[in-house]
């Protein structure tokens, strides 16, 4: 208890929303891991000195949220939530986790200019061994890395490389390329991690991985970014909702 930061009493930001972005740092940053048991309301609103019902407010949110779970005569556990995604509807990344309201930030993102293999030229409609911007970026909302991606981009966008790819990237393909993004055609697979994606994802050789394949199509089909995404599958689903014809 003594290494959970205090709260500033003398700060604008209401006390309630100061120990509920704290909660929530404390368990993306694992000082509370998942299955650990909460501290007593009693002894957090003692160390915080502020009432049972301010921080009831806070760990309100973290329940409705997933990332705690209230379980009678047992306390309150640490349930960390996966980021779930909807097949229904297609976002970038970051668009995805703005939606939700999750922070993320970039781990790793390496720009190069590779000359396309087999599969690359394939799914971009182009010929093997032309040059293509290849994008890598390891993504996560904690700590850890959550998922590796491998984008590579049709040449006749015009992209050399130099691009600032820190902004979001359809924006940016939008903005100063007039390259819209329309359609996504995707396959996905559980698979086991290979040494390489183990390395960049920290997990063990042969753990499951989430792998995503998609094209990404302009309005007239035509590909613009063939695009690789391996999940670290304890952080992450998928999940789709279907309807039953009726007959």
């Amino acid at each position: 208890m003594t290494k959970i930061p205090l709260l500033d009493h003398d700060s604008k930001i209401p006390l309630h929303q100061q120990a509920e972005e704290l909660l929530r740092k404390l368990i993306r940053e694992d000082y509370f891991r998942e299955g650990d048991i909460f501290p007593k309301e009693t002894d957090l609103a003692k160390r915080w000195s502020i009432s049972r019902n301010t921080l009831r407010m806070a760990i309100g949110n973290l329940v409705k949220d997933g990332l705690l779970e209230r379980k009678k005569r047992y306390g309150t556990v640490v349930k960390k939530k996966k980021i779930t995604t909807n097949l229904d509807n297609w976002y970038s990344f970051t668009h995805e986790m703005e939606d939700k309201g999750i922070p993320f930030k970039t781990l790793k993102s390496k720009v190069s200019v590779l000359k396309a293999v087999e599969e690359v030229a394939k799914m971009l409609q182009t010929e093997p061994a032309h040059p293509v911007v290849c994008l890598e970026r390891i993504r996560s909302t904690e700590k850890n890395p959550m998922v590796y991606f491998e984008s590579f981009f049709h040449p006749r966008i015009g992209l050399t490389g130099k691009e600032n790819f820190d902004r979001p990237l359809y924006e940016m393909l939008d903005a100063d390329f007039h390259v819209v993004p329309v359609y996504s055609q995707e396959e996905i697979r559980a698979i086991g991690a290979d040494e390489k994606i183990a390395g960049l994802l920290k997990i063990k050789k042969g753990a499951p991985v989430l792998e995503r394949r998609r094209v990404v199509l302009d309005a007239s089909r035509r590909p613009l970014e063939f695009n690789i995404c391996w999940y670290r599958s304890d952080c992450f689903t998928y999940s789709i909702e279907l309807k039953r014809p009726q007959l």
